[in-house]
């Protein structure tokens, strides 16, 4: 499979059968067509948990044999394709509404910030899909940030160093929409740890830091 500039090849060398159908690597499908790539990577996890579904249905489960089987059956399918792969939006909606139909068997009973909820506070626990797909991608920050050296971490440095520092826009009070981040699995990486630490961090450090800080403006009235 051809990558970068390279993609739409059609040589082939070496002696070996270039594939014309997605790659699957590690139970993930690498393709440059992006319906396919939800196709293969999604919309399948979702026929097969519909399946799962329609089994587990017929049980007769309560409300916690069912969250038992959503959180230890159900979403394990995208936990890992999630923590890789940029997730559509409509994929994480319909795999909600799946599971909390699934759930209710039917219409939704309370709202689902009630189910999200801890025991104490009348709830069940329940994932919450949303946060569940941003803290999958938030988890590589902590990677990012640790001293260890890793190959991986190269293409992010390579998409920030030209133009905002490399590494050192991680600690800037940055709007990523004034950027150009050709990936999107970083794009939307760079987004949820501007809004992470906004809400949770304790500490406002990235504020005082005068490069790539989104409250200082150039001609802004213009």
């Amino acid at each position: 499979m051809w990558i970068g500039s390279l993609k739409e090849s059609k040589e082939e060398h070496f002696g070996i059968k270039w594939p014309k159908v997605p790659i699957k690597a590690l139970g993930v499908y690498f393709t440059y067509d992006l319906k396919l790539l939800k196709e293969k990577n999604f919309i399948e996890r979702l026929d097969s948990i519909k399946k799962l579904i329609n089994i587990w249905s017929s049980r007769g489960l309560s409300i916690y044999g069912k969250v038992t089987i959503i959180k230890l059956f159900l979403i394990p399918k995208f936990v890992y394709v999630c923590s890789v792969l940029p997730t559509p939006k409509e994929i994480v909606n319909k795999l909600n509404q799946l599971l909390f139909k699934f759930l209710w068997k039917g219409t939704d009973k309370v709202t689902c910030v009630s189910v999200i909820n801890d025991y104490e506070k009348g709830g069940l626990k329940m994932i919450d899909l949303k946060s569940m797909v941003r803290s999958l991608g938030l988890a590589w920050l902590k990677r990012i940030f640790s001293d260890l050296n890793a190959t991986w971490k190269t293409y992010l440095l390579y998409l920030l160093e030209p133009a905002v520092g490399g590494r050192f826009f991680l600690y800037c009070n940055y709007e990523v929409s004034d950027y150009t981040i050709s990936s999107q699995f970083y794009h939307e990486l760079l987004l949820w740890w501007s809004e992470f630490r906004e809400y949770f961090a304790s500490g406002g450090d990235w504020k005082t830091i005068l490069w790539n800080n989104k409250e200082i403006r150039i001609d802004i009235l213009r």
